[in-house]
């Protein structure tokens, strides 16, 4: 099973929107996903895929509900784990909350292809930990400076605090496959001059008016506009992704969470 995290230096770079639209495509095409809001605090999959969840993660950490009743079936294939929107509580999780978790989840190994975990932006607790916990790290980058600056710090505390080397890079609101490389060349030579760590070119998602406006419809963009350039950049990054099955990572979704607790081996 492969697990991803796909996380972003700061908000508002389209972090959730791919991941959203990511986790659709690579359904559509017979792997079985499992989506997990971890912006614990400020969930948004829920928005962008349409979804109206009956309970979320909250209602489970304060033993009001059983996982079983918070997984929600977005598309064939496509399941979502909701999290909770404005429970300040539920943006530094507590060891006893992820092991409550984790012993829910185990019984799901059998029932996924794919795991992705969109991570909160930033450098906070459940994002540090959630990016050290699975066996591939998707950095989100816009071409904007901030983006870039950020991005770089994200990937100075993720390499030195939790000892992460690789990480994959996704350009999102590039004019143009150039535009993307630029970006991360720019972020290549920082990282190769002063941080122990390996970057690739996952791909990239060129600026696209299709993409704010499902956003505003509260619908993913390759359902609502198929033919648009982001969804034919989203079907590359799916290519990118099936390449990673010809080589399985170590463990399973009970080693993830074990690594989630800093306790595997």
């Amino acid at each position: 099973m492969h697990t991803y995290a796909i996380t972003s230096g700061k908000g508002g770079v389209g972090k959730t929107s791919i991941v959203c639209n990511l986790a659709l495509r690579l359904a559509a095409r017979g792997r079985r996903v499992l989506l997990m809001d971890a912006d614990l605090g400020l969930a948004n999959v829920d928005i962008v895929l349409g979804l109206t969840p009956a309970a979320n993660l909250a209602r489970f950490f304060a033993g009001e509900a059983v996982l079983a009743d918070l997984l929600v079936e977005a598309a064939p294939n496509l399941t979502v784990l909701p999290a909770a929107s404005g429970v300040a509580e539920m943006t530094q999780l507590q060891d006893t909350q992820i092991q409550d978790l984790s012993d829910a989840l185990d019984a799901l190994e059998a029932d996924f292809d794919v795991v992705f975990v969109d991570t909160g932006a930033g450098i906070g607790h459940n994002v540090r930990r959630f990016c050290a916990a699975v066996s591939t790290v998707l950095l989100v980058v816009t071409p904007e400076p901030t983006s870039v600056t950020d991005a770089y710090a994200t990937l100075k505390v993720l390499s030195q605090d939790q000892g992460i080397r690789q990480f994959r890079l996704i350009i999102n609101q590039a004019p143009d496959r150039k535009g993307a490389l630029r970006v991360f060349r720019q972020l290549t030579e920082v990282a190769d001059r002063f941080l122990d760590v390996s970057l690739s070119f996952a791909g990239f998602v060129p600026r696209d008016p299709a993409v704010p406006a499902a956003v505003l419809e509260r619908k993913p963009f390759v359902a609502v506009s198929p033919d648009a350039p982001a969804v034919a950049a989203i079907e590359l990054l799916v290519d990118e992704l099936l390449r990673d099955e010809a080589h399985p990572p170590t463990g399973n979704l009970q080693f993830f969470w074990r690594r989630l607790l800093g306790q595997a081996s």
